[in-house]
């Protein structure tokens, strides 16, 4: 059982810039940029804030860094590891990884005091983009446990990307299809879209379900499934893609 001031942990978090992903048993923040974001633990308000929520590693780089501030008043224990990120089917994968090395695995931060959290290359760079999730999770205190009741453990997880200066850009392509709006990435680099609205011919807007920020890998697609029946005619798609507005028309194939 996760506590109702967990709940409020997230919208925080949601207002921060980030957003909630089914990554194992924990309550799971994936976050995004803006450059910072500072969430409380379920028990005892102890803050952390974490920058930046995004690392690119390209070819001449060999590491980068993460700063967690302990903000509270009391000590934050914290734990970090490396997962493989992958797409198949248009969903997320996750898998435990060693492809580059997290220094430290585990944390105790002092009220007030920032840890450094070192990501290093094991290998040289190589053509095409990796991409991994660097997971942060708040570990709860157990001197705060009660008899009775499950602590929330918040998670983190940041998009670590790796050599994406060598992978050719993103080549993307929209398409309407069984009650589907579909984007397929045929290029290298990783797209991240957010904001999606789809209107029919008069103008009138057709409901987007799942419309929070995502992901779409090179060679790979998502979808978002649409609040209606088949559009009779074409559709204009507005959408953030890396920041920029992309506009499209679509289409639709009811077959």
């Amino acid at each position: 059982m996760i506590r109702p001031v967990a709940v409020i942990s997230k919208l925080a978090l949601i207002a921060a810039g980030g957003s909630f992903l089914s990554f194992g048993l924990q309550t799971a923040v994936r976050a995004e940029e803006p450059a910072a974001a500072v969430a409380p633990i379920a028990n005892g308000g102890a803050r952390l804030n974490i920058a930046p929520l995004r690392l690119e590693l390209d070819a001449v780089k060999t590491g980068a860094t993460v700063m967690l501030t302990n903000t509270s008043s009391r000590p934050l224990a914290v734990q970090t590891r490396l997962f493989a990120w992958s797409q198949e089917a248009g969903e997320d994968r996750y898998a435990p990884s060693s492809a580059l090395t997290v220094s430290p695995s585990i944390i105790s931060i002092a009220p007030g005091a920032t840890q450094i959290v070192r990501v290093l290359r094991t290998s040289a760079a190589s053509p095409g983009e990796k991409r991994f999730r660097l997971a942060v999770d708040q570990l709860p205190d157990p001197t705060l446990a009660k008899s009775g009741e499950a602590e929330a453990r918040l998670r983190f997880t940041l998009p670590v990307f790796i050599d994406r200066d060598k992978a050719e850009p993103a080549a993307l392509t929209w398409r309407l299809a069984g009650g589907q709006l579909q984007l397929a990435n045929s290029g290298g680099r990783t797209a991240k879209v957010m904001s999606v609205e789809v209107k029919a011919a008069g103008g009138t807007a057709i409901p987007v379900e799942r419309n929070s920020l995502r992901y779409v890998h090179g060679q790979s697609a998502i979808s978002w499934g649409l609040g209606s029946l088949c559009p009779a005619g074409p559709v204009s798609v507005t959408a953030l893609v890396d920041g920029q507005t992309a506009n499209a028309q679509v289409s639709p194939n009811c077959g």
